[in-house]
């Protein structure tokens, strides 16, 4: 299993969504920085619907892909998320005259977590390590269920406390929020997803046996 686009690409591509955005905010566009959030959260959702949408076909010819792999995939997907919302908003914040005093707060919140992920996924990539086991792998999809919950439950107050409207300098972050928490709700919701149809596919092949 590989990433499709392949990670070069979609490296490009997101590294040219940022520089967008960060031009767009510097000249106070706020439609077209709209657009250049909005660009970056489509690319991470599609790169990972293509990346599992051959697991999760019932028909398809046998995948030899684990759930630990599947796992990895796609929270690398949800670590490059967190890592281009962080340096977005330093990018706003720190490089041009747009201000609002916890934009760096909010960035330097994302790049720990960011780096959080990034420790995960080494770790992952060690099938003897014990976030690599059947039990770890069940539980760190449940709380890929909680952050999706909680995620949902915050674009919803967002988007009805009309912050997104805001004539303040906040309203760059507003629209990072929504793309960014938009991205990783739904990579939550894909990796609940194949993990579920590997585990099928995991179960029908025992009973085969």
């Amino acid at each position: 299993m590989s990433l499709r686009p392949p990670l070069p690409w979609l490296l490009a591509t997101l590294a040219a969504a940022l520089v967008a955005m960060y031009l767009t905010t510097n000249a106070l566009q706020k439609a077209e920085a709209a657009t250049s959030a909005a660009a970056f959260a489509i690319l991470l959702v599609t790169a990972a619907i293509r990346t599992n949408s051959p697991l999760w076909r019932r028909g398809a010819v046998k995948i030899a892909t684990t759930r630990r792999e599947a796992l990895w995939q796609t929270t690398l997907l949800v670590m490059l998320a967190y890592l281009w919302c962080a340096l977005a908003f330093y990018a706003v914040y720190l490089g041009t005259t747009l201000r609002w005093q916890h934009g760096w707060e909010y960035g330097s919140a994302m790049l720990l977590v960011a780096v959080a992920h990034a420790i995960y996924l080494w770790r992952l990539a060690d099938p003897n390590a014990s976030v690599s086991t059947p039990h770890a792998i069940d539980r760190a999809v449940r709380l890929a269920a909680c952050q999706a919950i909680a995620i949902a439950l915050g674009l919803i107050w967002l988007i009805q406390s009309g912050k997104l409207s805001s004539v303040k300098g906040d309203w760059a972050a507003n629209q990072l929020f929504l793309a960014g928490g938009f991205a990783v709700m739904c990579l939550s919701v894909i990796i609940i997803k194949t993990h579920a149809a590997l585990s099928e596919r995991l179960a029908h092949s025992a009973l085969q046996r």
